[in-house]
């Protein structure tokens, strides 16, 4: 049986159905053993521009989505690229700017800023595509490699409410010096109408006054592009249930546009006073002074519903503050002047009275012995 079964091992090896074991090379047993190849000068070229490619991308990513507008320029400030910030900020294309210096596309109203090294930070204003200008902020930076200068980034930042918020809070205080100031009234209307002319659009301004014993208004101050020096016009605020009496019934501001002028006809709040159409627009807020409402101020358009917002009315609210301020202490004032004028008229008089025969300090003496008298008859 042995021979027999030697024979047909012989016999399949011969016709290849058994497969010979190899024998392990070198360097499987090292991949075994845990041992790597080392990787040639050329694999590891290879690993540095992967690497060096991968961080240029991600940092164009950044550049690109930065949300803050970035202008990137060679040392001579020449126009390399600008992120998509920029683009929206400004309407210019890559293409439109890429070669083209950054004094040049931008027009600046500061170019000295861009061609100096003096100021790392800085304010001015540029130019879109459009030709409108944009008041930005601008923060420069430098790009070294091996501290050499490559290059120059530009951050710019849109400012154009930042600047209306600083203005208007200058405006406001002046407006507040002004109204505690010593300036009549009838000086101080006009100068308070300019100051805010300033910071919003006050062509037609009115100062109305409550007189509470008349029940009437009388505007002591006012402007208005349609009346002009037409008195006529203007009373027709004072004879009919106009704003300016239903802001003096709420004692609340009121931002009226044609919508809410017919809403509030229908409900009877109010009486037709003018003319008013889908264009008009009126900002009115109370004046108070001692807890009463005293008058009103109020600002209209004719022909742009929308001039005036909710932040308008906040605005006039604080002017309409100071100068009810200035009202009541004025009328405060005049009061104690005309006191003290009283007094010394009445002082005036006592002195020209003719002095009693008795003497003041017996004047009780003197009744006594009549009293006396009397009784002795």
């Amino acid at each position: 049986m042995k021979p027999l079964k030697a024979r047909r091992k012989l016999s399949n090896l011969l016709k290849g159905k058994f497969k010979l074991k190899k024998s392990p090379n070198i360097e499987s047993s090292k991949r075994k053993n845990g041992l790597k190849k080392e990787p040639s000068q050329e694999d590891r070229l290879n690993k540095l521009e992967a690497a060096f490619y991968q961080g240029r991308m991600e940092y164009m990513n950044l550049f690109k989505k930065c949300p803050d507008a970035l202008v990137y320029t060679d040392i001579d400030g020449i126009i390399l690229t600008v992120n998509d910030c920029f683009i929206n900020l400004t309407g210019f294309q890559r293409s439109e700017l890429k070669d083209n210096s950054i004094v040049y596309s931008l027009k600046p109203q500061n170019s000295s800023y861009f061609e100096t090294v003096d100021n790392d930070y800085f304010e001015t204003a540029i130019v879109s595509k459009d030709n409108f200008l944009i008041e930005v902020s601008v923060n420069r930076s430098y790009n070294l490699v091996e501290n050499r200068l490559a290059g120059i980034i530009y951050s710019f930042r849109e400012i154009s409410r930042l600047r209306r918020e600083r203005k208007i809070t200058k405006i406001l205080y002046q407006i507040s010096r002004i109204a505690s100031s010593d300036i009549p009234l009838q000086e101080l209307y006009p100068i308070i109408h300019e100051q805010l002319k300033r910071i919003i659009n006050a062509t037609n301004f009115y100062i109305a006054l409550a007189d509470a014993e008349q029940n009437s208004l009388n505007f002591t101050y006012y402007t208005d592009e349609a009346a002009g020096d037409d008195e006529i016009f203007i009373n027709r605020y004072c004879t009919s249930q106009s704003i300016f009496h239903y802001v003096l019934k709420v004692g609340k501001p009121v931002l009226m546009d044609f919508q809410r002028y017919r809403k509030m006809l229908s409900y009877g709040y109010i009486e037709p006073w003018d003319v008013m159409t889908n264009t008009h627009l009126w900002v009115a807020v109370p004046l108070k002074a001692d807890e009463k409402i005293i008058g009103v101020i109020a600002l209209q358009s004719y022909d742009n519903a929308r001039l005036y917002s909710e932040k308008d009315v906040d605005l006039l609210e604080f002017v309409s503050q100071q100068l009810s301020a200035a009202i009541y202490k004025k009328a405060l004032n005049a009061k104690i002047t005309k006191i003290k004028h009283d007094l010394e008229q009445t002082g005036t008089n006592t002195e020209k009275t003719p002095s009693s025969p008795l003497p003041q300090g017996n004047s009780s003496n003197a009744k006594q012995d009549k009293e006396g008298n009397a009784k002795d008859n």
